[in-house]
């Protein structure tokens, strides 16, 4: 069983801590079953076609996405989730496979009130000053906590419906690039403020990425929720009375591209995007693996 890792941020108004706890369509030439040409798709993202399972994926030779020979199903595969069917070849085995769910078939099966796909984030992120928490300069009126006030720097949708990522009606957000040498950690949160009257007020969902800082190198890094990922994202409900997290909606799987990375002890910069797909613990890949996840997961949004 492989174990999956949660960062949980705990945010306090404008002030950062942080604290850590244990499709349709064919795929490209190259790959088997393809209906021709490259195709845009979400990453990670199954599909069921001609009875095998294809999963969306990058291109060998470039950013593009496409979809991907995964797995031949030997009793064919479903067209919602486009995983193999029960019994069809390693879908029941512990062969840590993408498509039984990373080998997680310990866990008890998914709660389908989720959906098996919980939304799509984009990240589009550019800071010239990571702030170091073991700097002299930390607390300076430059750096600060690292803390920039603009605009979002991930966007999407998550729920069974489309509720945004970036709520529509937010004032502004707050982005936080934090660098914990304790924890090795590039911190990255976004979190949406609202103007109430003549105050602000903090708003839902919160963003917050995490970046193993002694692997983090300019050029392709995958996330995922797995304790052995270098790069983690999460999608969190936080209770702005009690400061304190109150429910993960969601974590992420795929890659990001650091274009840009400085040397983080002389508050370097950091730039990267991304393209990610949103599970919630209760859907992911045919488990529920909530009890791995050291938070309550959020209720079902629509």
């Amino acid at each position: 069983m492989k174990k999956f890792f949660v960062c949980a941020a705990m945010l306090a108004a404008m002030v950062f801590t942080v604290s850590c706890g244990g499709g349709d369509g064919g795929s490209d030439n190259n790959e088997q079953g393809g209906n021709g040409g490259s195709q845009i798709c979400n990453y990670g993202q199954y599909k069921c076609d001609g009875g095998n399972s294809y999963v969306c994926g990058y291109m060998d030779s470039g950013n593009d996405l496409t979809w991907k020979f995964s797995e031949q199903c030997s009793n064919g595969c479903d067209s919602v989730t486009g995983k193999c069917s029960e019994g069809s070849n390693n879908n029941e085995s512990e062969n840590n496979n993408e498509n039984n769910g990373g080998g997680d078939s310990d866990y008890p099966a998914a709660d389908n009130s989720y959906n098996a796909n919980y939304g799509f984030i984009s990240l589009n992120f550019a800071f010239d000053g990571i702030g170091n928490a073991d700097d002299s300069d930390f607390t300076s009126d430059s750096y600060a906590y690292g803390v920039e006030q603009g605009d979002a720097y991930a966007t999407g949708t998550y729920g069974n419906g489309s509720a945004a990522i970036a709520p529509a009606n937010a004032y502004t957000f707050v982005k936080q690039a934090d660098y914990y040498s304790s924890q090795n950690l590039i911190w990255v949160a976004q979190n949406p403020v609202f103007q109430n009257g003549s105050d602000y007020v903090g708003g839902n969902p919160t963003i917050s990425l995490y970046i193993n800082a002694n692997q983090a190198a300019v050029g392709k890094m995958e996330v995922s929720p797995f304790e052995d990922s270098h790069v983690h994202l999460y999608v969190i409900e936080h209770n702005w009375s009690t400061h304190q997290d109150k429910c993960i909606h969601a974590f992420a799987e795929g890659q990001i591209n650091i274009s840009k990375l400085g040397d983080l002890v002389y508050h370097g910069a950091l730039e990267l995007t991304g393209a990610l797909q949103l599970y919630s613990p209760k859907n992911y890949k045919g488990h529920d693996v909530s009890s791995a996840i050291d938070m309550d997961v959020c209720p079902v949004v629509y």
